[in-house]
């Protein structure tokens, strides 16, 4: 089959996002740092998660200026159970940066490169979908949408950059892409009849949505079962410790029985009641949390007391908040 007109293919996707596109608040105004919170939140997150999470994050840091002047705490506690933890990190850094060397976010995807925490797609989906720039990106949807309709088994950056230089509007083609990939072009069972690019689509009018894309070797999954201890002083507080390890780095956690996770100082702590168990995902992952009260004679260096009604003010992985519902 012929490969895709490019320029009609551009076209159809700009005029489905004109009157398909979903309603989300970064899209109100197209401000550059909103373009670029939201996304670094929607990196490897869902769109119903992220929501509510970038309404509060833009709430206590409302401009570029706010977050380049907080701390990594700060930062990390209005993250905490978003996940991927690094991500906020680098947007804190990048904000820094852009702040003391750039002055405003820059509006080509050369000089987007040069900020911390800031690589390929980021740099594509700021420059266009804030400046309107010609510059392509590829996220999962995208690739997805791109690998079906050119059959495609490898690489589809080269589509991406071919396709958005026939643009008439870089931010509604990229943003149409990626709502084509999010809600017709789904991995299993996709829409193909309301989709804009059926007629060009090579997978489906050659029958092999399925082969599209070349499924990937799934990654080794490891399943864990950690002891989680909940230790409370007469006002109610809970002992928790500040991580080390590899993963959700400088995060406040409860204690816990498996150093192979969750790095930190060790408690000599006498479990006692079962309050319950819970599954928790990180990574490749899968966690069973089984959550004991628990009692100590003295407090270990690197051991906090956290009141539960500021927990908001540190930051901690959602799995703690999974564990203090069994008290709420």
């Amino acid at each position: 089959m012929q490969s895709p007109n490019l320029r009609k293919a551009a076209r159809a996707v700009e005029r489905w996002f004109a009157r398909h596109q979903r309603p989300l608040p970064w899209r109100e105004t197209y401000d550059p740092y909103r373009v670029w919170v939201s996304e670094v939140m929607l990196q490897q997150t869902r769109m119903e998660v992220v929501l509510p999470y970038f309404e509060r994050f833009l709430s206590r840091f409302p401009s570029l200026v706010a977050l380049a002047g907080a701390t990594d705490d700060e930062v990390m506690a209005a993250w905490s159970g978003l996940g991927y933890y690094r991500r906020a990190k680098m947007l804190r850094a990048g904000a820094a940066f852009v702040v003391s060397h750039l002055g405003a976010i820059p509006r080509d995807v050369p000089t987007l490169l040069t900020i911390p925490g800031i690589g390929r797609y980021t740099a594509g989906a700021i420059a266009s979908i804030a400046f309107d720039a010609k510059a392509p990106i590829v996220d999962g949807n995208v690739a997805r949408v791109l690998s079906r309709v050119f059959a495609l088994d490898g690489d589809a950056w080269p589509h991406a950059t071919a396709l958005v230089e026939e643009a008439k509007s870089p931010r509604d083609l990229n943003q149409g892409l990626m709502e084509l990939g999010a809600l017709i072009c789904k991995p299993r069972n996709p829409a193909c009849l309301l989709c804009p690019l059926r007629e060009s689509c090579i997978a489906l009018n050659t029958g092999r949505i399925d082969a599209f894309p070349p499924p990937k070797p799934k990654k080794e999954t490891r399943a864990l079962r950690i002891p989680l201890y909940l230790v409370r002083d007469r006002r109610g507080r809970v002992l928790m410790h500040r991580s080390s390890g590899a993963l959700m780095d400088a995060m406040y956690h409860l204690p816990h029985g498996d150093a192979s996770l969750l790095d930190g100082a060790q408690l000599a702590a006498t479990p006692g009641a079962l309050l319950g168990t819970f599954r928790h995902t990180v990574t490749t992952r899968r966690i069973e949390f089984v959550l004991y009260e628990a009692s100590i004679q003295r407090k270990a260096r690197g051991f906090e007391w956290i009141d539960i009604e500021k927990l908001h003010e540190v930051p901690h992985p959602s799995y703690v908040r999974k564990a203090l519902r069994f008290i709420s």
